[in-house]
């Protein structure tokens, strides 16, 4: 039998909440840039959130389906 989802679900959207947070508040400091070093830099950070984000989301999917799977 598989060990209990819920905890490590519990956690994935915790890190979902903080990654969607940080997304926001980075999006708006690349917006608000006006050196265009500083703004690469800014998107370069915004961009890997971005990428954790996505990487939490597909995990969370498949915890998802393997919680729904018929033990």
């Amino acid at each position: 039998m598989a060990s209990d989802p819920t905890p490590e679900m519990s956690e994935l959207k915790g890190a979902l909440d903080v990654l969607f947070t940080l997304r926001e508040e980075f999006a708006t400091w690349v917006e608000e840039a006006q050196d265009g070093e500083r703004k690469e830099e800014l998107d370069n950070v915004y961009q890997h959130v971005l990428a954790m984000e996505e990487e939490y989301q597909r995990r969370l999917a498949e915890l998802q389906k393997k919680s729904e799977a018929p033990s």
